[in-house]
């Protein structure tokens, strides 16, 4: 990718609109990617850095860019230079591509909702059409004596709150290197969003391997990212970040860009979007490899205090292979296409699953759906009602949801009961604990 107008980037940034949005009301846990009652808040200015470590934001300049008498093709160039917010400490990433350099097995893993997983307007783009696997693909060609083995995890229409619970399984399990977190659109602005997200960045970064964590900030077509609290957890670990709104957000306000020109519907890529996304990640890697020499060395490991809070790091995954309830009425079942090791109630009498675990979080997920037939599950710890969970949700589509029924600070050992009465159905598809 050609880099004519790098100099250029902070004058260019004096021409954006405000692109940037939160939603602080509403949550996107339960089936799409889009909140549509998200409103739209100013960004922050955002600094690209090819040093080793964040530099200091770039001081306005007064050059305004006439981007009349620019092509498309510098237009374009200036929009994936303006999507690098920072590189961020270049370690760990250096690190990795040092060890590809000299040939060595490299696994990178992506974990989001469906902009990750590859999903748009109601399709699956073949794999080498979506952007995480286009960005290994340019890793390898880079470096083609290594072996990168992809690792895509991404569920639709899941937040980090899933995201947390299922971290092990679906990406930690798999020993990778080098991981892409992208929950920007999925997420809300509740409490329970941050603390799932930082935790979750927190898990990759205490992870013995020195993973190289790159923070990926997306938005929808109505606006909604929640890229404002998230570059705060970005800037605190010192972590890569790039976005989306910074970049063709800010030429769709400038009305240089359409919304079509990235997405078929309202919230996905289509396959010259994806092409957008891979360049701005290549962006991103061209200025990590000709300073990896400078930058490879010593991981510091120790973390810094929270923003939000860690409290919800280091989840264990549960299904039916690793725990075995005394089951009522419940059976061992295949839920849900990639939750297939879970247990369902499918019946008249009622139903009751009853566990022991040792922990101080304790998330059990389940399947939701617009349906009278999808009934409500009591919860009991240590023999006392607690709350009713209602799989019959306005905005369910057989999608999974993840709710907190120990919120403890110590780690403890409880007692839990779930209970269906009635004619109804019920599906659990896992649970996550911490100690």
């Amino acid at each position: 990718m050609k880099k004519l107008f790098a100099a250029m980037l902070a004058a260019s940034m004096l021409v954006t609109v405000a692109g940037c949005a939160q939603n602080e009301e509403s949550s996107s846990d339960t089936g799409s990617d889009v909140s549509a009652s998200a409103p739209v808040v100013e960004s922050a200015e955002s600094t690209t850095t090819t040093a080793a470590t964040t530099a200091a934001p770039t001081e306005e300049a007064d050059e305004v860019i006439d981007y009349s008498k620019l092509t498309e093709e510098e237009i374009y160039d200036l929009m994936i230079d303006r999507s690098l917010i920072t590189t961020g400490n270049m370690t760990r990433m250096a690190n990795v591509l040092d060890r590809a350099a000299n040939g060595e097995e490299i696994t990178c893993a992506y974990i989001g909702g469906s902009i990750t997983e590859g999903y748009h307007d109601g399709l699956t783009l073949e794999e080498d059409q979506k952007w995480a696997k286009m960005s290994t693909t340019y890793l390898q060609e880079q470096f083609p004596n290594a072996t990168f083995n992809y690792v895509n995890a991404g569920i639709s229409g899941t937040p980090s709150v899933l995201g947390n619970v299922r971290l092990t399984r679906d990406v930690t399990d798999y020993d990778p290197d080098i991981v892409f977190v992208e929950f920007a659109v999925n997420d809300g602005g509740e409490t329970i969003y941050k603390n799932a997200y930082e935790s979750l960045v927190r898990t990759l970064l205490m992870d013995e391997r020195d993973i190289a964590v790159v923070l990926l900030f997306t938005i929808v077509e109505n606006g909604h990212t929640c890229q404002p609290h998230m570059t705060k957890i970005g800037e605190n670990y010192d972590l890569p970040m790039i976005s989306l709104p910074d970049s063709i957000w800010v030429e769709m306000q400038e009305g240089r860009m359409t919304w079509r020109d990235y997405s078929g519907d309202g919230s996905h890529p289509h396959v010259e979007g994806g092409k957008m996304i891979r360049d701005m990640v290549i962006h991103y890697y061209e200025q990590v490899i000709p300073n990896i020499e400078a930058n490879k060395g010593d991981v510091d490991n120790a973390l810094p205090e929270p923003v939000f809070s860690g409290d919800y790091a280091d989840m264990s995954f549960l299904d039916n292979t690793t725990l075995k309830p005394e089951l009522t009425g419940f059976v061992e079942a295949d839920v849900h296409g990639r939750f297939q090791n879970g247990w369902q109630y499918r019946g008249e009498e009622g139903a009751s699953m009853k566990f022991t675990v040792s922990c101080k979080k304790l998330a059990m997920v389940y399947k939701a759906n617009n349906s009278k037939m999808y009934g409500d599950a009591k919860i009991y710890i240590d023999g006392e009602y607690t709350r009713t969970i209602s799989s019959n949700q306005s905005d369910g589509w057989q999608n999974p949801v993840t709710e907190y029924i120990i919120d403890g600070d110590e780690c403890a050992e409880h007692e839990v009961e779930i209970v269906v009465e009635g004619k109804a159905y019920f599906g659990v598809l896992a649970f996550g604990y911490n100690e």
